[in-house]
């Protein structure tokens, strides 16, 4: 989970770096839930979707 005043310092590249390495996260996550016996990983799911929608938001506004 990334703070808001961590992504505030962040210049436009990093966060899009950062966007980018938190898709590829969720598309793993999505990988171990689709093949794991034990459906656990949804609530991890949901946080790391909110995490890039903050991202994004910090994009946006600058």
């Amino acid at each position: 989970m990334i703070k808001n005043e961590e992504l505030k310092k962040m210049t436009q590249e990093q966060l899009a770096v950062k966007a980018e390495e938190l898709r590829r996260d969720l598309f793993q996550l999505r990988l171990r839930i689709a093949t794991s016996p034990v459906k656990s990983f949804s609530s991890d799911q949901k946080k790391m979707k909110r995490t890039i929608a903050r991202v994004l938001t910090h994009m946006n506004r600058n």
